[in-house]
């Protein structure tokens, strides 16, 4: 689950925003795009100085009380705030760069003329969608003016100023869209459409029906929310769509209580982990890290059946270690391994099939956001899964490895040469350096050295140095873009959590969890294990992965407690299924990036993804009915 390129927008509507040519030629356009530009322009700078104001203010903070037991009191007041212009500010950037996942399976199927008229609707739901949010917001702001905060003595509305001006600004992006890509008419017409299904749906007859019968409303929202995926529009504006329509419909809450929620599920200071893992992964593997370590894999398992692909599985597992984000993994192993692959003569389809079924078993591999999430919504240890994740994901590694020789024995694949021993020195002492981040991130919080964002703001230092000083790849140019795209990135994340908790709390509210025990009341522990695994396969392709443990984990996970499983057991095994519905042809948002990264035809690598999704289901299994697997590591270091 992570951020990518909206391929069906790009395809059809070309590029993005106010650099098409017609837009310069244009001189009410060319108007619109400077004013836009300046917009994104200072969003983008405000989300930068965010990342890198907190990174500051968490190394001096740790460092004060290190060396001369000194910290800053009003470090998680800042971090608050921090979160909030990185999530909303960083969501409005996101959405103008294309970096919002969508699922555009359906829109292709399309004829041309159709393809326009739903990709306009899906911009006016955004823009409507966020400007009823922005509106929402302002009684928020007005609320809290004269609340001011322990530390710092600020106004507690500052936390929810950058959620009025993110949704504004999406809103903004939305309006730019349908003006420069889209035709006029179909535009208008559209737009008129949605205004009068509004006024429809306000009419006092309907609203009424749907309080007088929660279950409808209920059914009703979770129809909608589904539908909407599937018309292409971005999962987090779906929630976010859900939400308000229930909250209108019935008298569970006020509305207001979307906006709120919002930022509440931004508030944890553990989620300040998430940009500075993000941030170091993106120096890792862009400051020649993962080169080093395909160069290392090559070395241990080239010269096995399917050689090529085992480094792929290699890689993928010694990289997730560094980065927090498996899309972004797969992006920076495929580009190193795709001209290989094409040299050596393997299928880009096979290529694309393995570096996603790689991907799908690394989310359990520290540092990893989906543990992140996990931990900061439920109440099992963020550093008890970061070891516990590290064995099973290790057996899947396996059991892939093992497919990989089968089929290639089959097909009677030359395995990779090994490299000569004489390259094992150097090649073994480009790993190291990389390597030791994530035992030494591991290590540093599962014996509480540091909290999980302590240690992640160093990760990032340590990368810094490692790219710019010992590997001599990367300068301060580059450091700054790449400062600007991982917060970018973080922000794509943090949206979608903060859509997930307004989307969660609405169906807790609805009595959702209270459905759901009943539901599953009388089933055996073997049934329950086996529904998770299928549901939070099925959802996590739906729902690109993260929202998916957002909603279901707090659900599931005291239900599986009751029914006699290890908490740290359970997450796990939800942590794994999401990941395998992440990857999952046709719609898993994972599979269209390892697609697009390896070049393949989408056809030819779902058929070649079918033998690896079903080695990865039934590996999944049997780390769920062999809780040892799981839960060794964690006791033998006595947790």
């Amino acid at each position: 689950m992570t951020a990518i390129h909206n391929p069906a927008v790009e395809g059809f509507a070309g590029a993005p925003g106010c650099t098409g040519t017609s837009a310069a030629l244009d001189p009410g356009r060319a108007w619109i795009c400077h004013g836009v530009n300046a917009c994104h322009a200072i969003a983008k700078t405000s989300i930068v100085v965010a990342l890198v104001s907190e990174l500051v203010i968490v190394i001096l903070d740790v460092s004060g009380r290190t060396l001369f037991s000194h910290s800053f009191l009003w470090s998680d007041e800042a971090a608050k705030l921090a979160l909030s212009i990185i999530a909303f500010m960083g969501g409005a950037v996101a959405y103008r760069e294309d970096r919002h996942a969508a699922i555009t399976l359906l829109i292709g199927l399309l004829p041309a003329r159709w393809q326009q008229v739903v990709l306009v609707a899906v911009e006016w739901i955004v823009a409507i969608v966020c400007s009823v949010t922005a509106w929402l917001s302002l009684e928020l702001l007005e609320t809290h003016w004269g609340d001011f905060t322990p530390m710092l003595q600020i106004s507690t509305s500052w936390y929810f100023v950058p959620l009025t001006v993110g949704m504004a600004l999406i809103a903004l992006y939305g309006l730019e869209r349908l003006i420069l890509r889209h035709s006029l008419a179909v535009v208008i017409l559209i737009g008129a459409i949605s205004v009068a299904i509004g006024i429809v749906f306000s009419y006092a007859a309907p609203i009424s029906y749907l309080m007088q019968h929660p279950v409808l409303s209920l059914t009703g929202m979770i129809v909608l929310f589904f539908t909407t995926v599937l018309m292409g529009l971005p999962v987090s504006f779906a929630m976010l769509l859900a939400t308000l329509i229930y909250l209108l419909a019935t008298d569970t809450a006020p509305p207001v209580a979307a906006p709120q929620n919002m930022v509440d599920g931004t508030s944890n200071f553990i989620l300040l982990a998430l940009p500075f893992f993000l941030f170091a992964g993106v120096i890792l593997e862009r400051g020649g890290i993962g080169l080093r370590l395909v160069r290392f894999a090559l070395a241990l398992v080239g010269h096995l059946k399917g050689g090529l692909l085992q480094v792929i599985v290699v890689t993928i597992y010694l990289v997730s270690g560094i980065s927090g984000s498996k899309v972004a993994d797969v992006a920076a192993v495929g580009s190193i391994v795709r001209d290989e692959l094409r040299k050596q003569r393997y299928t880009l389809e096979e290529g694309a099939a393995v570096l996603a079924a790689s991907a799908a078993m690394a989310e359990t591999i520290p540092p990893s956001i989906a543990m992140l999430v996990l931990g900061s919504v439920t109440s099992v240890s963020i550093g008890t899964l970061f070891v516990a994740g590290l064995l099973p994901a290790a057996v899947i590694a396996l059991c892939l490895m093992v497919l990989i020789a089968f089929l290639s024995w089959r097909r009677a694949d030359a395995g990779d040469q090994r490299p000569k021993r004489e390259s094992w020195g150097p090649v073994l002492f480009g790993a190291l350096l990389p390597l030791a981040m994530p035992v030494a991130m591991v290590i540093g919080i599962r014996f509480g050295i540091a909290t999980p964002t302590e240690v992640s703001s160093f990760a990032v230092l340590y990368g810094i140095v490692l790219a710019t000083l010992v590997y001599r790849e990367m300068g301060f140019a580059d450091l700054l873009r790449h400062v600007a795209s991982s917060a970018a990135m973080a922000g794509v994340v943090l949206f979608v959590i903060s859509s997930a908790s307004s989307f969660a709390w609405v169906l807790s509210a609805a009595n959702l969890p209270q459905g759901l025990v009943t539901l599953l009341h009388g089933s055996s522990p073997v049934v329950f294990m086996l529904g998770s695994i299928a549901l939070l396969i099925v959802v996590g392709a739906l729902l690109e992965g993260l929202p998916a443990i957002i909603i279901l984990a707090p659900l599931l996970l005291p239900i599986a407690v009751r029914e006699g499983f290890d908490a740290v057991q359970y997450a796990i095994v939800l942590i794994l299924a999401m990941g395998i519905g992440a990857f999952m042809p046709p719609i898993g948002i994972g599979f269209y990036v390892a697609v697009a990264v390896a070049g393949g035809s989408l056809e030819g690598s779902a058929r070649a993804m079918l033998p690896y999704l079903v080695v990865l289901v039934a590996a999944v299994v049997l780390v769920a009915f062999v809780p040892q697997i799981t839960l060794i590591a964690p006791r033998l270091l006595g947790q």
